[in-house]
């Protein structure tokens, strides 16, 4: 790629991630004299505060296991210390541009150096990240089709309910659309993309650890709302629907870095929408968000490159 060529990227990537800024920074302006006096009145409460911290930590870890369900059904074991590490320091990717390829990028070439054979690497960190996708939009279909009233009132109401239903049966079959998305690479690529196949016992865990993932999710933001106001209404598939919804957003706007902008946007239209909190409140819950997921985002993976532990050669189960 030229000169110019990269120069131009780059000149793209700075004017998407301003974008995103802007319509995130015009949602909060927007209400501003509602966000002074909600962050004004606010007294945080630290509990409720450190149980939304605890629930990100755990369902990373939930996310580490089902990615070694994954590695370990390819006749390759990682312990699970290895597996965090390369799972944390993947992570640190989320802060580049295109972060969702980065990152699936960096966890494959991370467990190859760790002795994981570079198909199975690849094919992991693809899977891993095709299931939490998958789910993610089930879980929002799902949770969100209670919603549809506030969000979309001109929808007629037996559309939550059909959607609910489709979104169950989308979770039944999400292990069986695999196969077909391997030839669909291909395909794309032009050249073979070979996985090995993957027992329906060891999709099913996975699927169940990723639905697990988005749940505590929701329980995060919840329990972060809640200790700034203790008022705000405690639907928790409310929550759920409504921060996997706006994670999904800035996961997929790929120009820009771990969502910035993007994701804040969907969760102050959310909010408010679903009744959990004032457009105000939002404001705060959006910042605090923004804060404790980046803080808890970046800390494990810089923890271990300070700690520089070489990662253990899997062993093989044949």
């Amino acid at each position: 790629m030229s000169g110019a060529r990269r120069g131009l990227l780059r000149v793209l990537q700075v004017a998407l991630v301003g974008a995103a800024l802007w319509l995130a920074g015009r949602e909060i302006a927007g209400h501003w004299g509602e966000f002074r006096g909600a962050a004004g009145a606010m007294r945080p409460s630290w509990m409720p505060l450190l149980g939304s911290a605890a629930a990100v930590l755990a369902l990373y870890a939930v996310q580490i296991h089902a990615w070694r369900v994954i590695v370990s059904a390819w006749d390759a074991r990682l312990p699970y210390w290895t597996a965090a590490r390369i799972w944390c320091l993947s992570n640190l990717a989320r802060f580049l541009p295109a972060s969702p390829l980065f990152t699936t990028g960096t966890m494959g070439v991370l467990a190859s150096r760790a002795g994981v054979s570079p198909v199975v690497a690849a094919g992991s960190a693809l899977i891993g990240t095709v299931l939490n996708l998958g789910t993610g939009f089930v879980v929002v279909v799902v949770t969100g089709a209670g919603l549809l009233g506030a969000l979309a009132p001109r929808l007629p109401p037996a559309a939550g309910p059909a959607l609910a239903v489709a979104g169950g049966l989308a979770l039944i079959l999400l292990p069986l659309s695999i196969a077909p998305l391997v030839r669909v690479a291909s395909r794309l690529l032009r050249r073979p993309v070979e996985l090995p196949p993957l027992p329906l016992r060891v999709l099913a865990v996975a699927v169940t650890a990723n639905v697990a993932a988005w749940f505590l999710y929701g329980l995060a933001l919840r329990w972060l709302t809640l200790a700034f106001f203790p008022g705000s209404g405690s639907n928790l598939l409310a929550y759920l629907a409504v921060f996997t919804a706006a994670y999904l957003a800035g996961f997929l706007f790929v120009p820009v870095p771990a969502g910035i902008g993007i994701r804040e946007a969907a969760l102050m239209a959310g909010l408010p929408a679903a009744r959990l909190v004032t457009a105000g409140e939002a404001a705060v819950v959006v910042v605090a968000s923004r804060l404790l997921l980046t803080v808890l985002e970046a800390l494990p993976g810089a923890l271990f490159l300070l700690a520089r532990q070489s990662p253990a050669r899997p062993r093989s189960t044949s």
